[in-house]
């Protein structure tokens, strides 16, 4: 399933890819906690063929400082 990024540093594309791992988290059917959400946002940046990548990086520094 493809997910579609304005490759903008918007805040919107930062919340919809936290939006989709927390999705993806509860269709896997594992615990909704940020270990959780930052294994999946880490493992999409991996798997981001296009410019993305960033994307998912500032979500996961998101997650992180918000935690802290």
């Amino acid at each position: 399933m493809a997910t579609q990024f304005s490759h903008s540093e918007d805040s919107d594309d930062i919340h919809k890819a936290i939006g989709l791992a927390v999705s993806r988290v509860i269709s896997s059917g594992k615990t909704v906690n940020r270990e959780n959400i930052l294994a999946q946002l880490r493992e999409s940046e991996e798997h981001c063929v296009d410019g993305t990548k960033k994307i998912y990086a500032d979500a996961i520094r998101q997650v992180i400082q918000k935690s802290e």
